[in-house]
């Protein structure tokens, strides 16, 4: 997958996570690039979703979410959610269960 596929990839996701009430309520999805922007440079591509969790976050609402929009692809890409300290997990099943217990792995964050 190409750099252009993969920021449609994200855009679809962000779209899809905006459009559903429960989703936005529990974690804001917010766009953006993994690298500093280049001096000169035209802009970033768009390589990250970050989403911003609330306190009411339910990793089960989260996965269903996750699940639902993966069905919706053609070729079902594979989701990595990683922590601000670096704690990753990669989604890589149609199970909302399975999706839960991935997403219920990074627990909070450790201060």
């Amino acid at each position: 997958m190409n750099d252009l596929q993969r920021e449609g990839e994200l855009r679809s996701l962000h779209n899809w996570l905006q459009s559903n009430r429960q989703t936005r309520s529990l974690a804001a999805p917010q766009l953006g690039a993994a690298d500093p922007p280049v001096p000169g440079a035209q802009g970033s591509a768009i390589d990250v979703l970050s989403l911003v969790l609330g306190s009411t976050f339910n990793a089960a609402s989260l996965a269903v979410s996750l699940m639902s929009w993966r069905a919706t692809r053609a070729r079902r890409p594979i989701l990595t959610v990683r922590r601000t300290d670096g704690t990753t997990v990669e989604i890589n099943t149609d199970s909302p269960e399975e999706a839960r217990l991935l997403l219920e792995r990074l627990g909070p964050e450790q201060a």
